[in-house]
C-alpha cells in the first residue's frame, strides 16, 4: 500500500472512534469529594437526582439543584450518609409521591 492509503484508513478508522464515543456520558463520578456540609430547606430544592453505584463511579452520588433568592440554582452534591440528607430525601420522596398521586386522581 503506498503511504496515502495508509494516511487515509488510520484517518477513518481514528474518526469512527471519536464518532462512536460522543453522546455519552462520562464515565466518572460526579461528585468528587465536594458535598453541601449545612441543611438545606426541601423549599429551595428544585429537584434531587440520586444515582446509584455502578461501573462509573463506586459511591452513590445524590445531586440537588437548589434555588437562589436570585432566581438562580445550583447543582448541589449531597453527602448520602449525612442524617439531614437522608430525611431530605425522605421528605422529597413524599412530596413527590403526593404530587403523583394528586395527578392521578386527576386523570381517573
Amino acid at each position: 500500500m503506498n503511504t496515502f492509503t495508509v494516511a487515509a484508513v488510520t484517518f477513518l478508522i481514528c474518526m469512527t472512534l471519536l464518532s462512536t464515543s460522543e453522546g455519552r456520558p462520562p464515565l466518572r463520578c460526579q461528585c468528587v469529594g465536594s458535598y453541601l456540609g449545612k441543611p438545606i430547606s426541601i423549599d429551595k430544592v428544585d429537584s434531587i437526582k440520586t444515582f446509584a453505584a455502578g461501573p462509573h463511579c463506586k459511591n452513590v452520588e445524590i445531586i440537588a439543584i437548589v434555588k437562589h433568592k436570585n432566581n438562580k440554582s445550583t447543582t448541589t452534591c449531597l453527602n448520602p450518609s449525612d442524617a439531614w440528607v437522608k430525611s431530605l430525601m425522605e421528605e422529597w420522596n413524599k412530596k413527590s409521591n403526593s404530587i403523583i398521586g394528586s395527578m392521578n386522581k386527576k386523570t381517573t
